[in-house]
């Protein structure tokens, strides 16, 4: 795993509290950095984790294209919400033209739209580090 992307995850980590877990995943759903809030206990494991990473990856690629795109805009991220946690998805396009996904998870009493837009403002700010 990469130093940068391991770094990157706990910066983002540390900008919202209701933060639970953040990843970053290559366009082909292979996790390349992963963080988990201090004294959290996961719900998924290691394994699960990528499974899900991999599935994730390839839905929100076949979301996020299409015929519609220039009607409804490019797509900045996607959300589900769950009994036990919020998941997000970011999909990132570095300054190479590399595709990559920031994956999180969220408590679920959390404000999460205040707390992506917070993770939004801040790829903004950094897009360099892709």
């Amino acid at each position: 795993m990469h130093v940068q992307y391991d770094e990157l995850c706990s910066r983002i980590l540390g900008l919202e509290g209701s933060i639970r877990f953040v990843a970053l995943a290559d366009h082909l759903g292979l996790l390349i950095a992963t963080v988990y809030r201090e004294g959290l206990v996961p719900l998924a494991t290691k394994e699960e984790t990528a499974k899900y990473a991999g599935q994730l990856v390839l839905l929100t690629g076949a979301v996020s294209g299409g015929k519609f795109m220039s009607k409804v805009g490019k797509m900045q991220y996607v959300v589900g919400k769950f009994e036990n946690l919020v998941r997000a998805t970011i999909p990132i396009v570095s300054d190479s033209y590399d595709k990559y996904y920031l994956l999180m998870s969220l408590d679920v009493d959390s404000d999460y739209v205040r707390a992506i837009d917070k993770v939004l403002a801040f790829l903004r700010e950094n897009h360099s580090a892709f």
